[in-house]
């Protein structure tokens, strides 16, 4: 155990401290030093044992980052215990192909300093995380990142793994730093100006919204319904009809021009009788549109559909958007359709079909662009819409599964650097929280209408986007124009260029390292 404990509790620790620089801590700065002391441990190792140290501290790191994972033994049993731990030993596998990449490109690619080696293969990792294995991109160093705003804005240059990159940069400079006198002052000298440059540059990226060329106003309901009345189909009606009432207290003296309801706040199709004579009466009355999470049913299968619908202010349905990207064991078992028994091995918590096609809907002269809850960790599909032609996004959630954990906190971060990726407002609607609007540059405007019930109701000082989670709250918020980006398609390029660089220095290590070994057989 000691010898165990000798080898592998730096790794560990360094991980931990790393998944305590994300939300619910929230301690970002920690970020900036917790990979040091990784790097620096390995920096002689042979490649399989520094992949071995990086897997300790990728495992450690998603096991504290994804705790909230575990509420989801309430609602599937013991499985998501099981479930929980697989997937943290699988992203822990990234981290471990990383390390042994790194090092065996270090010791092959002398010339190439081992601080600029390891944010390259780094940012590739996580965009492949973002897309292999249907993509689990969570754990992204730049979402413990994202409050810091003055370096999010990268992400508009360079997407996710840029911003990623440079916090690894630094850790990389400290850690060669510390292991080699040669070069100190400089290498330690680097990772302080390039601390600066990267957030001086960032706060000249900012700017101020825009709300007047293009002006738009949204009604944000956060319904707070449990998920047990969810289930229970004698409560349909009755969470439409409060959230209409709501709704109307948010629209009354206002100009409203869209309300949004949460994820699946509508449990019935729209059309039966009771819920759409709310939901029509309601966009009349407001003259505002409706954007409402909801179950469909697919008429040419009969299976269920994660769906957000659309009602214009004539009180008419005009449109829908089906989820396309489904949570895995959440919505659906991976892999079913090739392995059936898997389905009874491993039970998914609901049972739904995905959509096919992106959607982008006209709102009073602006294009709205839609995902649902899941959807907005991937960079593409916000990406998508926006060059489909949507000018603000809007990501109806429903996250009632995971309590009160850190799962609502990191999603909000995720969807903030969502908007500063796009440059797209992004309007945030929450069943149990967070809601509210960001603004191109990932500031955020928190709901602040305390609801006791539909018909009590006043405004609430928020100290911490904390407080209004699992709480029945509003808010009516300006949405702001969609601003030009620093580098047009740079977020969808730049990931690709880590990856391509990182392919690339991997073929020549292996290349050299081929060469250097016929020419010792030679010998």
């Amino acid at each position: 155990m000691r010898e165990f404990l000798r080898q592998y509790l730096v790794p560990a620790l360094c991980g931990a401290a790393l998944a305590l620089a994300f939300p619910t801590y929230h301690i970002y700065p920690l970020a900036w030093v917790a990979l040091a002391p990784l790097v620096r441990r390995t920096h002689s190792m042979t490649p399989r044992a520094a992949g071995m140290q990086f897997f300790v501290a990728g495992f450690v790191f998603h096991l504290v980052l994804l705790q909230w994972l575990m509420s989801n033994v309430y609602w599937a049993g013991g499985w998501a215990w099981w479930g929980y731990v697989a997937l943290s030993f699988i992203l822990a596998m990234f981290w471990f192909v990383t390390g042994a990449a790194w090092r065996f490109m270090a010791s092959k690619l002398t010339w190439v300093p081992r601080e600029l080696l390891l944010p390259i293969v780094w940012g590739a990792m996580e965009f492949v995380m973002s897309f292999a294995f249907t993509g689990f991109g969570w754990s992204a160093i730049a979402y413990s990142q994202a409050s810091d705003l003055w370096l999010a804005q990268w992400a508009a240059i360079g997407g996710v793994p840029l911003v990623s990159a440079f916090v690894v940069t630094f850790n990389a400079l400290l850690a060669e730093a510390w292991a080699e006198k040669r070069a100190r002052i400089l290498r330690a000298g680097t990772a302080v100006v390039m601390l600066f440059i990267t957030h001086g540059i960032g706060a000249m990226m900012m700017g101020t919204p825009n709300y007047e060329s293009q002006p738009l106003k949204a009604a944000i309901v956060q319904a707070d319904f449990p998920l047990e009345m969810k289930w229970d189909p004698e409560y349909a009606v009755d969470m439409v009809r409060n959230a209409a009432d709501k709704s109307r207290v948010l629209t009354n003296g206002e100009n409203i021009d869209l309300i949004v309801w949460p994820e699946a706040l509508i449990m019935e199709d729209i059309e039966t009788p009771g819920i759409i004579d709310e939901v029509s009466t309601l966009a009349r009355d407001s003259g505002a549109y409706l954007f409402a999470g909801a179950h469909r049913t697919n008429p040419e299968t009969d299976g269920s559909m994660n769906a957000a619908y659309l009602v214009d202010p004539d009180g008419v349905v005009a449109d829908y958007y089906d989820k396309i990207h489904l949570a895995p064991f959440g919505e659906y078992v991976p892999l079913r359709e090739f392995v059936p028994f898997i389905g009874k091995v491993v039970p998914a918590i609901g049972d739904i079909e995905h959509g096919t096609t992106l959607k982008t809907f006209e709102t009073k002269g602006r294009e709205l662009g839609p995902l649902i809850c899941f959807e907005v960790l991937f960079p593409w599909m916000s990406e998508a819409l926006r060059n489909e032609g949507a000018d603000y996004l809007v990501v109806v959630t429903n996250l009632g599964w995971f309590g009160r954990s850190n799962a609502i906190a990191q999603e909000l971060e995720v969807a903030r650097m969502r908007a500063i990726e796009t440059r797209l407002p992004l309007v945030h609607c929450a069943n149990t929280g967070i809601s509210g609007v960001f603004d191109p540059w990932g500031r955020f405007s928190v709901v602040n209408v305390y609801f006791r019930d539909a018909t009590h109701w006043f405004d609430a000082e928020i100290a911490s986007n904390s407080d209004v989670i699992m709480s029945r709250f509003g808010g009516v918020f300006p949405v702001a124009a969609p601003v030009d980006r620093p580098m047009g398609s740079g977020p969808s390029v730049v990931p690709n260029v880590f990856l391509a660089l990182a392919l690339t220095l991997t073929a020549l290590s292996c290349a050299l390292a081929w060469i250097h070994k016929r020419r010792h057989r030679q010998d």
